[in-house]
């Protein structure tokens, strides 16, 4: 009796893997999470798995929530990048009548002038192309995504992001004393621990 009791005892305090953390009003089953000051974003991931509280992934793009030490261009961008905001119906395409209806037109145009279009005015078009194409490589790599810096972060402020509605489901403030491997490791416990505790208040 007194073996079968303790059996049961132990089975109680073992970590079970949450199916799905609601927190915020969402249901949160992966994280993913960014790159974070000192490389906490490690200590986090191991502590979170160790713990069993939710799924850590290394796709973004399987993510529910994201975990991030910063707010701003770089998360908005890969936001959108995983889940593109949609366009509102008025940005759409020209529908077919408006289509044909300005072929049509372009084409009375050119019989009424009966002009062929001017040589010169071609060649110059032409080679406006060509001196646009020779550019594209530039003006690519200029709007390419924003640089993710951990010298931003490090503030001691995490958030969890719904990686579709954006909205910033929890938060806490724990800042290392310093950035050795130890004192990270002790803080990621705390935003855990933390976290675990949120979960059950709920």
């Amino acid at each position: 009796m007194m073996v079968s009791a303790m059996r049961w005892t132990a089975l109680l305090f073992l970590p079970v893997l949450v199916g799905a953390a609601e927190i915020g009003g969402s249901k949160v089953n992966t994280v993913y999470i960014l790159p974070m000051a000192h490389g906490l974003d490690q200590h986090i991931a191991n502590r979170l798995t160790r713990d069993r509280v939710v799924e850590v992934v290394t796709d973004a793009s399987h993510a529910d929530a994201l975990l991030t030490d910063r707010l701003g261009g770089p998360l908005e961008y890969q936001l959108e990048k995983l889940h593109p905001t949609p366009k509102p119906p008025e940005e759409d395409a020209e529908s077919e009548s408006d289509k044909d209806a300005g072929n049509e037109k372009a084409a009375g145009d050119q019989k009424d002038t009966g002009n062929q279009p001017d040589k010169d005015a071609s060649d110059a078009t032409n080679k406006s192309d060509s001196a646009n194409t020779r550019r594209a490589p530039r003006l690519i790599k200029e709007a390419g995504p924003p640089r993710v810096s951990t010298f931003g972060g490090g503030k001691g402020t995490l958030f969890l992001v719904d990686a579709r509605s954006r909205a910033v489901l929890w938060s806490v403030y724990e800042r290392p004393k310093r950035t050795s491997p130890d004192e990270l490791d002790r803080t990621a416990k705390r935003v855990v621990d933390q976290f675990k505790k949120d979960l059950a208040g709920k």
